[in-house]
């Protein structure tokens, strides 16, 4: 059976370039969403005929990537053959659950919702952290943000690369496994979902955290039957978004990972999504690290540098002989 084609997420995508002025060389990130749709709802048409699927599931967890994952999917295939899947676990916010529910609605389809926690007190996972003796968000906040500055090296983004290469039972590993193992889990409960009811398994994540490791390696951000959108930035997602009129209670919230009381806002660590997209953007152009600290915080510039090379076994199939 001859699969089409999935798009490289290493692809630079091939949006208008124009310069940011007459002296820079650098390019700038921009897309034209009636463009691109049409040749995302083609691709998602035509893998879902070949692997012989009787529909797809998402998993919608509230947030913008998941949003406009489902609202494509209800465009190439029709709101009868998606399903979607909310995952809560005890760290999960009420606020998330609920602009799930909303938008399903606003869709027109059942949300179905599958709770991991069992699962995750199975594996112990929620032992692997002190959080559980702390009572309440607030408080589980302020324990967080303790750790943040007392108990590890770095608590603003260079944490997302130091996580990479954590000692064995060090707080920052402890964390990053407490984290991983929610999105693995929630991967296995929409994986069983999807096969019971032979369903295309859709992925949310985008390039922006493809580039950069901001996902769960063998995740539910990470694998899935296909990912069509993981060849568009962060950015050119929201202007999707707006072009799609996603409703602002997703569009205007911050980009919130919800796995852990403190980590609410994916694009600080980063520098803010506009700026990081630029620079990720223009590493792929092949513009120099020196031609982008002209141009940008230098420190930023370090940090994705630092962290797609840190990342880049994440990207890759298993090492094997």
């Amino acid at each position: 059976m001859d699969f089409p084609k999935t798009p490289d997420p290493s692809t630079p995508p091939t949006p208008p370039k124009k310069k940011y002025s007459t002296q820079s060389s650098l390019l700038e990130l921009s897309t034209d969403p009636s463009t691109l749709l049409p040749i995302i709802e083609e691709f998602l048409k035509s893998t879902f005929t070949a692997m012989k699927r009787e529909g797809a599931v998402v998993g919608l967890s509230g947030g913008l990537d998941s949003a406009v994952t489902a609202a494509v999917m209800v465009r190439s295939l029709g709101k009868d053959r998606v399903h979607l899947v909310n995952m809560p676990e005890v760290d999960s916010k009420p606020l998330h659950r609920k602009h799930a529910r909303l938008f399903a609605r606003e869709l027109g389809i059942t949300l179905h919702t599958i709770r991991i926690a069992p699962a995750l007190r199975a594996l112990k996972t929620y032992k692997i952290l002190p959080l559980r003796f702390i009572p309440g968000r607030k408080l589980k906040i302020r324990g967080v943000n303790y750790a943040k500055t007392h108990m590890v090296a770095h608590g603003d983004g260079r944490i997302l690369a130091d996580r990479l290469t954590s000692p064995a039972n060090s707080w920052i590993a402890r964390g990053n496994a407490y984290i991983m193992a929610k999105h693995r889990m929630r991967m296995v409960a929409l994986y069983q979902y999807a096969e019971i009811r032979n369903l295309m398994v859709v992925g949310c994540a985008n390039k922006t955290e493809w580039l950069t490791g901001t996902f769960s390696k063998w995740g539910v951000d990470h694998c899935a039957d296909i990912m069509p959108l993981v060849h568009l930035y962060r950015t050119q997602l929201e202007q999707l978004a707006e072009y799609l009129e996603i409703p602002e209670y997703i569009r205007t919230k911050a980009p919130d990972p919800d796995i852990m009381p403190s980590l609410d806002n994916k694009a600080e660590l980063l520098g803010g999504f506009r700026i990081a997209d630029q620079i990720l953007y223009n590493l792929e152009q092949r513009r120099t690290v020196v031609e982008l600290k002209t141009a940008f915080d230098p420190r930023i510039v370090d940090l994705l540098v630092n962290l797609q090379n840190a990342s880049k076994h994440m990207r890759e199939p298993p090492y094997h002989l």
